[in-house]
């Protein structure tokens, strides 16, 4: 591994001595696991990193671990520090932050100590088990038969939109793999300070600075489909009381937590996920009492894309091809065993909204 640069990076980001502490758990990992930097070639670390999981679950069970890493002490929290140290180092290796040169000499500024925010407790997987045992049927999915119509109207125009998506240097994949739901192929959402200036209207930027997308958006396309199926027409920026719209699967590339949650059929057909992002269903509206939870926890977004795959899978691919949903889940976790409600609205305004999407579409592609 990278130690030096490794190092300075954490620098960055980190006072007092925890740079020293992932460092060294890093180290730690490499002395049983092999070095890291060869993950990340072969796979990303994605097969490491699934050997550093270890659930309460597991724990209550008394389970051993699934790494070579002897632990002293808790298994659990022992095995959550050492993944969390590789995390680190997979995002320096992805150059989500500028790296250093190995022998450059670093010239840093003194800063304020930190003070630190108490350490309050946090529920575990048990507790959120609980929780979303007893709110599930109060999350909502859409009908499948929305989501056929949209599968069945993308491979209708998929050679058109594929070409026009094509012509303007945005891979059609992105958007249109096979049965592919995705509701505005080429519309993605804005990332970073230049993207969210431009789209707020600050400044300007050129078709060849917005890559893979041909359109940027806030967060207004993934709920067009809901707002024409229950009001008839476009969305207008307020949603259902009490309800939020949450994405399933990450569809962004900084803080994407892809290779840790899914198994990966090949890297070498590896492309972004944006086309999730307006995917109905890598969505499902949220009581906004859950607080976030597909933000903050790992367990419930399973939990839900594995619900969305028996909803939607026989008829649709929900995730790209490159990537297989890993449906192996700890026995309470099973999302057979929830109690969910019945999948809401009905095609009957889906004229209104396949008008609306074809419009739209012919706009923005033809930009």
């Amino acid at each position: 591994m990278n130690e030096i640069q490794f190092y300075n990076w954490l620098c960055d980001k980190y006072t007092g001595g925890t740079p020293k502490s992932r460092l060294s758990n890093c180290l730690r990992v490499e002395q049983y696991e092999g070095d890291l930097d060869d993950h990340f070639t072969n796979d990303k670390g994605v097969s490491l990193l699934q050997r550093l999981s270890y659930s309460k679950y597991d724990q209550l069970n008394n389970r051993s671990a699934k790494h070579n890493i002897p632990i002293a002490g808790d298994i659990y929290n022992g095995t959550a520090t050492l993944k969390q140290a590789v995390n680190l180092y997979l995002k320096f290796k992805t150059g989500q932050n500028s790296e250093r040169g190995t022998n450059q000499r670093t010239v840093r500024v003194k800063r304020k100590r930190k003070i630190d925010w108490p350490a309050w407790n946090y529920p575990c997987d048990e507790e959120l088990f609980e929780i979303i045992k007893l709110t599930a049927k109060y999350i909502k999915f859409l009908h499948p038969d929305i989501i056929r119509e949209i599968v069945n109207d993308n491979n209708r125009n998929k050679a058109k939109w594929s070409e026009r998506l094509e012509n303007r240097d945005v891979p059609s994949i992105i958007y249109l793999w096979e049965n592919s739901p995705c509701a505005f192929p080429g519309v993605r959402r804005y990332a970073g300070s230049k993207e969210i200036a431009f789209f707020r209207k600050h400044t300007e930027l050129s078709s060849d600075e917005i890559k893979y997308a041909v359109k940027l958006d806030d967060n207004d396309y993934p709920k067009q489909i809901w707002s024409y199926i229950f009001r008839k027409n476009k969305f207008q920026k307020y949603g259902p009381k009490h309800f939020a719209l949450a994405h399933l699967a990450d569809h962004k590339e900084y803080n994407n937590r892809l290779f840790a949650e899914y198994d990966i059929r090949n890297l070498k057909e590896q492309h972004q996920l944006f086309g999730l992002f307006t995917c109905p269903t890598n969505t499902a509206y949220i009581p906004t009492s859950l607080l976030r939870p597909t933000d903050f926890s790992p367990a419930i977004r399973k939990l839900l894309i594995n619900k969305s795959n028996d909803l939607y899978g026989g008829f649709c691919n929900i995730l790209p091809p490159w990537i297989k949903l890993n449906q192996e889940v700890d026995f309470p976790w099973e999302h057979t065993h929830f109690q969910w409600g019945d999948p809401v609205g009905s095609i009957e305004n889906m004229k209104l909204f396949l008008e609306f999407r074809h419009e739209t579409m012919e706009t923005i592609l033809m930009q």
